[in-house]
């Protein structure tokens, strides 16, 4: 998996928890990811709102936007022979501090549980439906509890 980080810089540390993250995600998912490529932008409030209102016409902040290559539904793979792009991710580090604030972790934490929401939608998981969001809300709770038993940082 190669992950192109774009926008403000965030910390070494992070960065390898998001690259394990993601690479968790896609193993768990039982998705090749060598060929994988993705991008994770990290914006501002303002270019956050602009996105999210261009994009899924909701003139607001949110936390994570994602943006996948491919249209899978869950659990579906994709065949990867050579390089492919799995998808784009926003994410707007400012929102993420104020949930965690709210949800009383810390940010890295909370970018974690960002990055693997994301990678899920990637993936072909939604939530709009209530029994979408059962389904994807059990795999998110499953591949967080993972990457803390798991991950050493």
């Amino acid at each position: 998996m190669n992950i192109e980080f774009v926008g403000k810089r965030v910390s070494k540390k992070l960065k390898y928890k998001i690259e394990k993250a993601v690479t968790l995600v896609l193993d768990e998912l039982k998705q090749e990811h060598n060929n994988l490529f993705l991008s994770i932008m990290f914006v501002n409030e303002k270019d956050m709102r602009e996105l999210n209102n261009r994009t899924r016409n909701i003139d607001k902040v949110t936390d994570v936007l994602s943006y996948p290559n491919f249209n899978l539904k869950p659990y579906e793979t994709i065949t990867v022979e050579t390089e492919d792009v799995l998808g784009d991710m926003a994410i707007c580090l400012k929102q993420a501090k104020r949930q965690a604030k709210e949800y009383k972790v810390t940010l890295d934490e909370e970018v974690v549980k960002l990055v693997i929401h994301s990678t899920l939608h990637l993936m072909g998981f939604d939530h709009i439906e209530d029994a979408d969001y059962e389904v994807m809300q059990k795999e998110e709770e499953r591949l967080a509890s993972k990457f803390y038993t798991n991950i050493k940082i």
